[in-house]
């Protein structure tokens, strides 16, 4: 049961950073895209405040996911382990 817990926390800071990674990273393209002369400092400014701006519902979006992946036992690590297969011999 522990090492079901940990792995849903282990989920949440995965995802976290994800959402993270994506929201910045379509957030830096749009906005270097729209200003192509600037673009590496336009994007990592767009990038950072929009990620500022929601991360709170990023949070609460990959808590929600890790928790319902994890109850439902569709994220790896909270799996249950498969029982040994008896062999054709019966050993």
């Amino acid at each position: 049961m522990m090492k079901r817990i940990l792995g849903g926390l282990l989920w949440v800071i995965v995802l976290y950073f994800g959402a993270c990674a994506l929201v910045g990273a379509v957030a830096g393209a749009i906005a270097g895209g729209n200003d192509p002369q600037n673009a590496a400092a336009a994007g990592a400014k767009a990038g950072a405040e929009t990620v500022a701006a929601v991360r709170l519902y990023l949070l609460l979006g990959a808590s929600a996911l890790a928790a319902l992946g994890t109850w439902l036992r569709l994220l790896p690590g909270t799996r249950r382990r498969g029982r040994p297969k008896a062999s054709v011999d019966g050993t």
